[in-house]
């Protein structure tokens, strides 16, 4: 029997162990602003200000005399957690031939649930980037100090990466008495800098080999800083009948202009408390399961499906714009 002819009969069986699926690799939201979990819908925190606690108001009593009496004011920061919710269905089919032998390896349900995870988690790293380049941070226009494309730059001497945060960590420090503990960097801005002449001069001083880079461990004793990267796409692409269609732009950037890189400098607490500034927080509200993520199911009849819906309500709030110092176009200017 011709070859062609042998083809044409096999019947091709679904791979068991093996399906191709895409997905961002990772989501940092969590590590830029630290997430203060299960908090009622109607909360504030609350702000001493800053003033008082820099002022050097301590006098010597004379004997038999009273101290100075000095005040301290404290105000408070509504906090409005906002519902964000997504859906989708299960069809009584995709059930029926997902459970039949040789076919597809789905988990129509399962798949279901982290689809709707996935939707929730980018959705909340988006908004972090938005807060990010909208805020004015430490007085510098929404937006950030422009750094020209100078991060990483191929001459050595022309790379301004290390005085631009220098810069901005002794702008912080003197302004709030917290040396900034926190880097972020957008991807684009991490790629320039893997290869800064300037930084792996510094890193490798006897010997600089072709494979060199920079590494997150390097460059975090360098500046004493934690490095956060940050390198989700989203898909600008509208949903239409080609579902494939696929437009990935940066989730953290200037808008237009996330190829061009960010760098932000700042201070936040590895995990919330008192009397501890923070350039940003996240509040997120506790639902009926006691989590802070809900997610329902209920039958459609009339689709003939079972539904899913998924909902978190939060908040992502800048609380201390004095904390925090924003440089754009760091990679391309």
């Amino acid at each position: 029997m011709p070859l062609d002819r042998v083809s044409s009969i096999i019947v091709r069986g679904a791979l068991q162990d093996v399906s191709i699926a895409y997905r961002n690799s990772g989501y940092v939201a969590d590590e830029v602003f630290p997430l203060i979990d299960k908090v009622g819908r109607k909360v504030k925190v609350a702000k001493y200000q800053k003033g008082a606690w820099f002022r050097d108001e301590a006098e010597v009593r004379a004997p038999g005399t009273a101290a100075r009496v000095v005040d301290m004011k404290v105000t408070s920061q509504n906090l409005d957690p906002i519902a964000y919710a997504t859906a989708t269905q299960v069809t009584d089919e995709e059930m029926q031939e997902s459970k039949k032998p040789g076919n597809l390896p789905i988990q129509p349900e399962i798949d279901a649930q982290e689809f709707m995870a996935e939707k929730l988690d980018l959705n909340r790293e988006i908004r972090v980037a938005n807060l990010i380049m909208a805020t004015v941070w430490n007085g510098v226009a929404a937006g950030g100090s422009d750094a020209n494309g100078a991060w990483g730059h191929a001459t050595a001497a022309s790379d301004t990466f290390l005085t631009d945060v220098n810069d901005a960590r002794d702008k912080i420090l003197k302004s709030t008495g917290v040396k900034p503990n926190k880097l972020f960097l957008s991807w684009p801005a991490w790629s320039k800098l893997q290869r800064a002449p300037a930084l792996l001069a510094l890193m490798n001083p006897t010997e600089l080999k072709r494979e060199s880079l920079v590494t997150t461990t390097a460059l975090e004793a360098l500046i004493e800083m934690k490095l956060i990267i940050g390198s989700a796409v989203k898909n600008t692409h509208a949903e239409d009948v080609d579902d494939d269609a696929f437009n990935p732009v940066w989730v953290f950037g200037t808008s237009g202009s996330e190829d061009k890189g960010i760098g932000f400098v700042y201070y936040a607490p590895e995990r919330p408390g008192l009397k501890m500034p923070s350039a940003g927080y996240q509040y997120r509200v506790m639902q009926e399961s006691g989590s802070g993520r809900l997610i329902s199911t209920w039958r459609d009849d009339a689709r003939h499906a079972n539904m899913f819906d998924a909902i978190e309500e939060t908040d992502i709030a800048a609380v201390s714009l004095d904390c925090a110092y924003l440089y754009k176009d760091t990679a391309v200017t």
